[in-house]
């Protein structure tokens, strides 16, 4: 048994694979980069949103519906 592979491929098909594995591969970068670009920009969100909900939460504990038994069991 050798060592040589089962088909030898020619110029043309190994030049098609690397322009194929390159445009991949700068598909791959791009989705990265806009991936992170997305992240990043909500990343600023997070804490507004975070923060707009806690107030929001204290504002209906303290002006919300009060239950007739006197206890906060809700």
């Amino acid at each position: 048994m050798s060592n040589l592979p089962e088909k030898i491929y020619t110029e043309a098909q190994v030049e098609r694979a690397r322009n194929t594995a390159q445009f991949v591969g700068w598909l791959q970068g791009a989705g990265i980069v806009i991936g992170g670009a997305v992240v990043w920009n909500l990343m600023g969100w997070i804490p507004v949103l975070i923060g707009l909900g806690a107030v929001l939460w204290v504002l209906y504990k303290v002006f919300g519906p009060t239950t007739g038994n006197g206890s906060d069991d809700a």
